[in-house]
């Protein structure tokens, strides 16, 4: 039989408070910190290999309405059903929340908001969206800062997007605070071993100068647009630079 995170704190309780005879609050926490202890230890192993995953802390959101924009990578605290790839394990059919503002992945049990251990994540998955997490390493030389990144393609001249969100609040004498959230977006192509910032769609073409003509005529001929449609541009280039490279 599995037990579920609300079954685990109550029976911490009800450890904790048959035991309780008069210590003081200092031996009060010990005592209620050894029979959670106790009772997560029977949870995981009750769990199996997913007590790999549901092991981080409590999530901490938000308790304020934002004006504009959110925190969040779908603009809610709404659950999606995703996969993950957690201490090289793969976890399917996951409830999870992803906040892009502070770079949180949130895995949700029984109601629980779990917040992930980044350096655990090595990929992720969510409503047709996939992430990559980025490190100090060769194969990321080029990449501005660490975290998760979107990977828009995959193929060899693989495309990532950055995004970048920054909060601000606003007092306001009759409301109060007002936030705000504002965020930024950019965008990396893989290129002779390093990635390169793609700044412009003259800059994409530049950097696949070598098929610069085929490519225009491509873009033309599927009628895409960089600046209004960038993720779709940047995939269907990507995808049609592969097939004519090699």
């Amino acid at each position: 039989m599995k037990f579920g995170l609300h079954a685990v704190f109550l029976l911490a309780v009800l450890l904790y408070t048959s035991q309780v005879s008069g210590q003081s609050k200092l031996e009060d926490s010990i005592l209620f910190q050894t029979a959670l202890s106790h009772t997560l230890a029977v949870y995981y192993d009750q769990l199996g290999d997913q007590s790999r995953l549901y092991n981080g802390s409590l999530y901490q959101g938000y308790d304020y309405v934002f004006r504009e924009g959110s925190p969040y990578f779908f603009g809610s605290q709404a659950t999606r059903v995703g996969s993950v790839e957690y201490d090289s394990m793969l976890f399917i059919n996951v409830p999870m929340l992803y906040e892009d503002y502070r770079q949180k992945l949130i895995a949700v049990d029984q109601g629980f908001r779990l917040q992930l251990i980044n350096e655990r994540v090595n990929s992720f998955a969510i409503a047709g969206h996939h992430f990559i997490r980025v490190f100090p390493a060769p194969e990321y030389k080029g990449l501005p800062e660490k975290g998760f990144y979107e990977q828009l393609y995959s193929g060899r001249t693989a495309i990532l997007k950055w995004t970048k969100k920054n909060m601000q609040e606003v007092l306001s004498t009759s409301e109060g605070s007002i936030w705000y959230v504002y965020e930024s977006e950019s965008y990396f192509i893989h290129n002779g071993g390093s990635w390169v910032y793609i700044k412009s769609r003259k800059d994409l073409l530049n950097i696949l100068g070598d098929r610069r003509k085929e490519i225009q005529r491509f873009i033309k001929k599927n009628k895409l647009n960089y600046r209004k449609d960038r993720d779709n541009t940047l995939i269907q280039v990507g995808g049609y630079y592969d097939q004519i490279a090699n």
